[in-house]
């Protein structure tokens, strides 16, 4: 019988690989303002470079793809209002029927293709330190690796070959690679309701009703209305979708009889994943999972339940109770060693 190690951020944090995307925040800031602003601008994202930045507001960022849903999308488009077409202008040209809308598409252009690019590029720019003895893992021999995070962690410090490992959003590569990054908001949930009439109007004021909705509607601001509702889509985490395109990897894992979760947030946008998982193993089959601080405890515990594993089968642990050398917790200069990292 062999071990499923579900990998989250956490583990590469905790063989200090600077992963955060705190860092990525930064790593934007430096290399691609007009994303960061965007991020700063329309998502209620704070400025990661303030001084003043409350500790509450530093981790607005470790819920980085949740935030991806909450593009103000009614800012952006009263921001660039000017845009709209007016054909009573001297300088009117028929091209600026759709400047709005073209505008709208590059700004969906900067925040999913050219964000994931700029966290490939991010992801490739993270040094593998030296990891100390005591701060590696006892991993299971015969293992496979789900694995969430886009590093070569499990490779570099503990030479598990990439057929074991499951990348199930992509690994960050040399050239521009598909990367899975986003919310895990059902798009159809942000369609607007075609508006209705009020009840009760006569049939004139109905016709009236009808008339003015005719008068009020712009072209040039629908149109660009419409192409920016598509980033709700465009922006989505297809965990469906990405499941069935690793279905040989799922339908493997019948033989599993431990899953041991390490640095994953269990989040919602990611709770499809370990539904599927649950459903392809055995009801006995034992859950590991690590956690950091108590909160998370709780919320693991919580989220792991919610799928209808049984209480009896959980046991939550911190990463230092898996260090290869946990008794003596030293490194090889006899110096306790700093092995606990913070989980995002």
């Amino acid at each position: 019988m062999k071990t499923l190690y579900v990998i989250g951020n956490g583990f590469d944090i905790h063989h200090g690989l600077n992963t955060r995307y705190q860092l990525f925040a930064d790593y934007l800031a430096e290399n691609n303002e007009d994303i960061y602003d965007l991020l700063l601008n329309y998502y209620g994202l704070p400025d990661i470079k303030s001084f003043s930045l409350s500790d509450e507001e530093y981790a607005l960022w470790s819920r980085f793809e949740e935030a991806l849903a909450e593009l103000d999308y009614k800012t952006v488009l009263e921001d660039n209002r000017d845009l709209i077409a007016n054909p009573a202008s001297e300088d009117f040209r028929d091209r600026d029927w759709h400047a709005f809308q073209i505008q709208m598409e590059e700004v969906i252009n900067q925040l999913t293709t050219r964000l994931i690019d700029a966290f490939n590029q991010f992801i490739l720019a993270v040094d593998y330190p030296e990891v100390e003895s005591c701060s590696l893992l006892h991993l299971d021999e015969g293992s496979v690796f789900l694995s969430f995070n886009y590093t070569e962690t499990l490779q570099r410090i503990y030479g598990i070959p990439d057929e074991k490992i499951c990348y199930i959003h992509e690994k960050a590569g040399n050239e521009t690679s598909n990367l899975i990054l986003g919310h895990g908001i059902d798009p159809d949930s942000f369609i607007e309701p075609e508006e209705k009439p009020p009840v009760g109007l006569s049939e004139e004021e109905l016709r009236e009703w009808y008339d003015w909705k005719a008068n009020e509607y712009d072209y040039s601001f629908q149109s660009a209305k419409d192409e920016l509702l598509r980033y709700y889509t465009e922006a989505f985490k297809d965990t469906i979708s990405v499941i069935h395109e690793h279905e040989d990897f799922f339908s493997n894992l019948s033989g599993v009889s431990k899953i041991v979760v390490l640095g994953h947030s269990i989040s919602d946008v990611d709770m499809n994943y370990f539904k599927e998982l649950k459903e392809r193993v055995s009801k006995n089959v034992d859950w590991i999972a690590s956690y950091y601080s108590d909160w998370e405890k709780q919320k693991h515990l919580e989220a792991l339940v919610s799928l209808g594993i049984d209480e009896d089968k959980i046991e939550q642990i911190q990463m230092k109770d898996l260090l290869v050398n946990h008794a003596e917790s030293t490194d090889e200069e006899g110096q306790p060693c700093n092995s606990e990292a913070r989980q995002i």
